[in-house]
């Protein structure tokens, strides 16, 4: 799981998810024929534009999602409205945000494991400091950075840039 936009101001565009049976996800990785990937560190246009059209994910080993946020503008609402509650709290918006978010992602994710006879209390979500408020609020497992990470990473940058990899649902 991965988020972009910026994290400086919070403003979050696009969320990636990727989902994978871990064979599929250290197949996709090899394709890509490096260890480490992380798109803001890589510079030259050809070589990115080169490791999005690699990444395919066929929906039923491997599925990727990206999730428009414009979290600064529906934070906003939220704060707008809360001028009329007084007493509810920021954290008490963003808590509320995520879960919102999580219950219109979780079908998604629900069905990939049911078809592989997966629970989501058997899934560990790989991710970084972005994206660990939204795991803690979504009563999810995660661990640090990883391949499924990695993958995550590239799907919410190329979106983020109007360059969709193969087979991702939005």
């Amino acid at each position: 799981m991965d988020v972009s936009g910026n994290p400086k101001s919070g403003n979050y565009e696009f969320m990636s998810i990727v989902v994978g049976k871990k064979e599929r996800i250290s197949a996709l990785v090899r394709r890509l024929g490096t260890g480490n990937i992380h798109m803001n560190n890589i510079r030259n246009k050809k070589t990115k534009d080169g490791i999005i059209a690699t990444l395919e994910f066929d929906g039923t080993e491997c599925m990727a999602l990206c999730i428009r946020l414009e979290r600064n503008r529906v934070l906003g609402e939220f704060v707008q409205e809360r001028e009329n509650h007084k007493r509810v709290q920021n954290t008490r918006c963003l808590h509320t945000y995520h879960y919102l978010l999580w219950r219109a992602v979780r079908v998604h994710i629900e069905e990939f494991l049911r078809q592989h006879r997966y629970e989501m209390s058997d899934v560990v979500f790989q991710c970084d400091g972005d994206c660990k408020d939204f795991i803690k609020d979504a009563g999810l497992q995660h661990m640090g950075e990883g391949s499924a990470y990695m993958l995550a990473d590239i799907v919410a940058w190329a979106n983020s840039h109007g360059k969709e990899p193969s087979g991702t649902v939005r």
